[in-house]
């Protein structure tokens, strides 16, 4: 996602204002540096039907979870989160839930984005089990990511229930966080079947298969949009790319942005390793500039979608703690930005914000005209490693890094390491405590 200040205008706005009623209502202490580990290995997959109605802003049908027990003793309950939920709370549920088999839903918490799952029968050690759920999602009728992405087009980010995130043991349920993202997702297989309303276009991920079903293999998350849209396909480096515009919108515009995704796939292959799936779908919309598995939406400009696509790299092959160190995608993917681009990694002159590139985003929610500093300063830091060591060794470190954690999570603590041993006698030390990179 890109920051705010780099957001279309009416979406700038948007985010203003929000901003400015967080700054109002949240007088919070701050919390101290986050620390962020991996998820639990539970291996989550899902199964996904759906039928679409309304243009494409009202789904409904049936969703399967499946996970595995990695402890020791029997695995009694799940959590699910439902993130569509977290722009209206409780008081309008965008996403709701019914007909749960192999559970008993508990009563919805953390304004209705998750709810407890007692499972009928515990999931012995090493085992899977499975919970079934309907599920109701009616696309609110705002300017957002979940939300109306132009006339007659529905987003569909995070709108699906997913399961939530299980550290330690433990499951950790984070607050919505509206200018960012609060969620995390390991790696998992998705069968997603969407049924479309007649005349309504779906820009949706995945390999499509005979029976009209899509997968996705090792995929953070799934989202799509549907409605009056146009698409405009290529084959770019083995890759099956679809870029999606409103049908009135002029067909250059698709044309000039599929020039851009071609170069700036075919670099950040370069920089990363290659793209992760068989195919990517883009999305361009004034209304949201956001990242998910094999699909982005963006503006149509050079530099917002150059970001979205590094995202597929560190968010979508690398996965990280998007709650607790954001900096490890947002700071990564503007870095990537300029370095796909060809253009310099500048730093802010506030000392301060090297401070604040770690933070997690519940230190932003008491002040979120600062969550820019996780873009910029995660950008900087790597700016100034390269500087330190040399671009040739830097580049080549970062490159395996991808390369190694690839479906896996990235955490402070690996990249540190990862770096400090393609610095060899070059210390590092006064960077990693200047930017509090433990």
């Amino acid at each position: 996602m890109k920051p705010p200040a780099a957001a279309p205008r009416h979406h700038r706005g948007r985010v203003i204002r929000r901003a400015l009623v967080l700054a109002c209502l949240l007088a919070l202490l701050a919390p101290g540096a986050a620390v962020a580990g991996e998820p639990d290995a539970l291996a989550p997959s899902y199964d996904v039907d759906l039928q679409g109605s309304n243009g494409g802003f009202r789904w409904t049908g049936r969703v399967t979870l499946a996970v595995s027990n990695p402890d020791a003793t029997p695995l009694g309950r799940l959590w699910v989160r439902l993130w569509g939920n977290g722009v209206n709370r409780c008081r309008a549920p965008s996403v709701r839930i019914t007909a749960v088999t192999g559970a008993t839903a508990g009563a919805q918490a953390v304004n209705c984005t998750a709810v407890p799952l007692a499972l009928t029968l515990p999931i012995p050690p090493g085992g899977r089990g499975t919970v079934s759920l309907d599920v109701d999602i009616r696309v609110p009728r705002v300017i957002d990511r979940f939300g109306v992405g132009g006339r007659g087009v529905a987003l569909l980010s995070n709108a699906l229930p997913v399961l939530a995130h299980r550290e330690g043991g433990r499951w950790r349920l984070d607050r919505w966080f509206p200018i960012g993202e609060a969620w995390t997702y390991p790696a998992a297989d998705w069968r997603v079947r969407l049924r479309a309303p007649r005349g309504v276009a779906l820009a949706a991920p995945g390999v499509l298969q005979a029976d009209g079903t899509r997968t996705i293999s090792k995929g953070r998350d799934y989202s799509w949009a549907a409605g009056r849209l146009r698409p405009l396909r290529a084959a770019i480096r083995g890759v099956a790319v679809t870029v999606w515009d409103a049908r009135n919108r002029p067909r250059a515009e698709s044309l000039r942005v599929l020039r851009i995704v071609a170069a700036r796939l075919t670099r950040l292959e370069q920089l990363f390793g290659l793209y992760g799936w068989p195919d990517l779908q883009v999305v361009i919309t004034g209304a949201a500039n956001m990242e998910h598995t094999a699909f982005i939406m963006s503006s149509p400009d050079d530099l917002t979608l150059t970001h979205e696509l590094a995202h597929e790299w560190w968010f979508g092959s690398v996965g990280d703690d998007q709650a607790k160190a954001p900096w490890l995608d947002e700071g990564f993917a503007t870095w990537a930005e300029a370095a796909a681009r060809g253009r310099p990694t500048g730093c802010p002159r506030d000392p301060l914000v090297a401070r604040r590139t770690t933070r997690g985003v519940d230190f932003f929610r008491s002040r979120p005209f600062d969550y820019v500093d996780v873009y910029f300063g995660g950008a900087c830091l790597l700016a100034r490693i390269q500087h330190r060591i040399g671009r040739a060794r830097f580049r080549s470190a970062l490159r395996k890094y991808a390369v190694a954690h690839r479906y896996g999570w990235s955490t402070a603590a690996d990249f540190r390491a990862a770096m400090d041993a393609a610095a060899g006698s070059t210390s590092l030390a006064d960077l990693w405590r200047a930017f509090r990179v433990r």
